[in-house]
Parts: C-alpha cells; sequence; structure tokens
C-alpha cells in the first residue's frame, strides 16, 4: 500500500460513520413515503398511478444532475456537496409534507396539487442527487481500489438499513400522529445530517490531494466529458448493467404490493401491512447480505454482478409462482440477497475502472445509472401490470436478469477494467 493510499484514510471511523448515518436518514425517508403515499393519495382524491409518475419525474431529474454533482464534487469538495444533498432532501420532504398539508386542508385540488408533488419531490431529484456521488466518492478518496467494494457495500447497508426499518416506524408514527408527521420527522433528521456533514466531515488529507493529479482541480469538462466517460470502455460495461439493475429494481418495488394484494386476495390497510413485510424482509437480507456475509466472500466485482443477477432472477421465479404469503417473503429474501450482492459488485468495478481525479464523475454516473431505470419502470410495472397481466412484469424482469446474467459472464470491458487495476495493490490475491 502506499503512503499516498495510507494518508487518503481517514482517522478513525467517525468519517464513514457520518455518511452511514446520511445515507440511512435518506433510506428511511424514501420508504417511509413510499409506505405513506398509497394512503395519503387516496385520501387526496389522486388516482392510484400518480404515485408512480410522481417518483418518475424525480428520477428522470436525478439522471441529468447525479452526474453534475459528481463532477462538482471534484472541484468543489465533497463535504460541501454531500451537505447540499442532504439539505436539499430536507427542504423536498418538508415541501412534500407541507403540500400534503394543503391538500388535505382543501387548499389545494387537482392537477394543482399533484404538479405541487411533483415539484416537491422533483427538489430531491434536481439537488438530492448531490449526496451519493459525492459520498461515493469520498470513500474512494480514502480508500485503496479493493477495498472499496466492501466500504460501498457499507453505505448501501445503511440505505437498505433505513428501508428495512422506515416502514415499520412509519407506521407507529403514523397511527399516533397522522400521516404527515413521519414526512416532517425525515426533513428534520436530514437538516441535521447535513450540518453535522458540514461541521464535521472531514475533508481529503492535504497529502492525499497533492498526490492527485491536476486535473483534480480544474474543470471536469461539464456534461459533454460525463458523457464521454460514460461511453468509455472502462465504464460503459457497468453502467449498463447499473441501468438494467435499477430497471429491475424499479419494476419490482412498483408490481410486488399490487402483486400480494392480489394473490392474498386482500385491500386497504391488510394489503399494506404485507406489502411493507415484504419490503422489510427485502431489505434485512440485503443488510445482512453486505455487513454479514459481503466481507466473508471475497468475491470480484464481476462474480458479484453474476451471483446478484442470478439470485434475483430466483427470487422472481419463486414470486411467480408463489402460492402463500411464506412463499411471497422469501422470494423477497432471495431478491434482497441478489440486490446486496449485485449492487456494491457494479458501483465498485466502477470505482476501481477509473483514475483517481476521475472518481467524482464516475460516481455521478453511476448514481444516475441506478436511477434511470426508475425513469421507464412505471410503464414496464404499473401498465403492464394493469394491461396485460399480473404476472407480465415479472417475466419481462426475469428475462432482464437474465440478459444481465450473460453480458456480467461474457463482456471483455469488465474483465479489461479489472485486469487493469489488479497489479496496483500488491495485496491482491
Amino acid at each position: 500500500m502506499s503512503m499516498s493510499e495510507r494518508s487518503a484514510r481517514p482517522k478513525g471511523q467517525h468519517p464513514f460513520q457520518l455518511l452511514f448515518i446520511s445515507l440511512l436518514t435518506i433510506g428511511a425517508g424514501n420508504s417511509m413515503l413510499l409506505a405513506v403515499a398509497p394512503p395519503l393519495v387516496r385520501e387526496l382524491g389522486l388516482p392510484d398511478s400518480s404515485i408512480g409518475w410522481i417518483f418518475s419525474l424525480s428520477a428522470l431529474i436525478w439522471v441529468f444532475a447525479s452526474p453534475y454533482w459528481g463532477r462538482l464534487s471534484d472541484t468543489m469538495g465533497r463535504k460541501p456537496v454531500i451537505a447540499i444533498g442532504l439539505g436539499a432532501y430536507a427542504v423536498s420532504m418538508g415541501s412534500f409534507g407541507a403540500v400534503v398539508m394543503l391538500g388535505l386542508a382543501g387548499a389545494l385540488q387537482g392537477a394543482l396539487l399533484f404538479t405541487a408533488l411533483m415539484l416537491a419531490r422533483a427538489i430531491f431529484g434536481a439537488f438530492g442527487s448531490a449526496s451519493s456521488p459525492a459520498a461515493q466518492a469520498y470513500v474512494a478518496d480514502h480508500t485503496t481500489p479493493f477495498e472499496r467494494t466492501e466500504h460501498f457495500a457499507t453505505l448501501t447497508a445503511a440505505f437498505a438499513l433505513g428501508q428495512a426499518f422506515g416502514p415499520a416506524i412509519c407506521a407507529a408514527l403514523a397511527a399516533k400522529f397522522g400521516l404527515v408527521f413521519p414526512i416532517m420527522l425525515v426533513a428534520a433528521f436530514a437538516a441535521c445530517a447535513s450540518y453535522a456533514i458540514w461541521r464535521l466531515l472531514p475533508e481529503a488529507p492535504p497529502q492525499a490531494q497533492k498526490d492527485l493529479p491536476l486535473t483534480r482541480h480544474t474543470d471536469p469538462g461539464g456534461f459533454a466529458q460525463s458523457m464521454k466517460l460514460a461511453r468509455d470502455p472502462r465504464l460503459s460495461a457497468y453502467l449498463i448493467y447499473g441501468f438494467s439493475l435499477s430497471l429491475v429494481a424499479g419494476i419490482t418495488v412498483q408490481v410486488f404490493g399490487l402483486f400480494t394484494m392480489d394473490r392474498m386476495g386482500v385491500q386497504g390497510e391488510q394489503g399494506a401491512e404485507l406489502t411493507a413485510a415484504g419490503f422489510m424482509v427485502s431489505a434485512l437480507a440485503l443488510l445482512a447480505t453486505q455487513m454479514a456475509i459481503l466481507p466473508r466472500l471475497r468475491l470480484t466485482s464481476r462474480q458479484l454482478m453474476l451471483w446478484g443477477a442470478g439470485l434475483i432472477g430466483l427470487g422472481v421465479l419463486i414470486q411467480i409462482i408463489a402460492p402463500s404469503l411464506s412463499a411471497l417473503l422469501v422470494a423477497q429474501a432471495v431478491q434482497g440477497i441478489g440486490f446486496g450482492l449485485a449492487r456494491p459488485g457494479f458501483s465498485g468495478g466502477a470505482s476501481v475502472a477509473v483514475r483517481p481525479e476521475e472518481q467524482g464523475a464516475s460516481a455521478g454516473l453511476v448514481v444516475a445509472a441506478n436511477g434511470a431505470g426508475f425513469v421507464f419502470s412505471p410503464l414496464l410495472g404499473g401498465v403492464v401490470y394493469e394491461q396485460i397481466d399480473p404476472t407480465a412484469p415479472l417475466w419481462i424482469t426475469l428475462a432482464l436478469l437474465v440478459a444481465m446474467f450473460v453480458f456480467a459472464w461474457r463482456s471483455r470491458r469488465l474483465r479489461s477494467a479489472v485486469i487493469a487495476e489488479a497489479p496496483n495493490d500488491p495485496a491482491t490475491p
């Protein structure tokens, strides 16, 4: 390990713990919003399909904003960009809650209410998207190439932990204080997290910054440069896989609740409880995979991507044939394990594939790929579910996963990226 790599590591663990708590807050907030959105939409008199479109607009903006924030973190620094993202998330959640209260009071209705909800959520896509790429780039700045997959898994686990317990916490708070209270509470937590990052997170040590090429401190070249990097053979295969994984995630998340209610013959609150149980099982399985299993496996990025796609596919197949709630929960657990392997596999591989001065731009593209699938998932998920057959979206997802498995197995670009970086770390087996 080089002196620059040692100096790039933060002293102690509290910087990574701050990032963990921040991403946990975002994960919990998003899962809470997904949990309260269906009953809120119905109370507000909006159609059920409006939920998907509200999140779809935010995802569309996220795709274009994330690379910008990743590039900006290369010049502005990681800490301020992370803080901006968390602050914007607080504003987005607070605005969303305020719009809901106006809707419940009758001050906003119909198309105006729907538009206001979309714009409130769009703040997260436009500015809240700053946190994830800057956080990934921060980890890349402070770790050696072959430590990154494990540390990226920890960041994903933070998000998953929030997703796992967010619905349960939301249900308890909503029952006592109303549906809007959890949204406002998350906004307050996000504001506190933004302040903590700004005040307490150390930037890269001076020695580490000196060791980076001069391009780390210059303009990375804007959107055109990011698109050039996206087409770079070192990175493009990881982004293709990441976009496909995002599309799979968007379809499965949007369809699971409807599928469970129809398969179990339940509606309303009981359907919401079963859906929340499934999401919790999936998130806990993902969390266990990344915190307990992944560090012991020592698999390469390609192997993680292969195993991830295979296990998610197995989980989807179990869901298609599931005759009972217990089988549906098993399906969610298997899918959670698969996502727990696939996500750090492609994000860690993408980071290892590029140079230090490209980490911010690369992380922005990875985060954009993570959100891009959610732009199209309402069409392949909800619309196909309603218009064709309840199992049709799952068969589409299964076909995508087979294609992803073959792609990860056969792609020479993935193989070239790993081999090119392997000699740089003397600890490589």
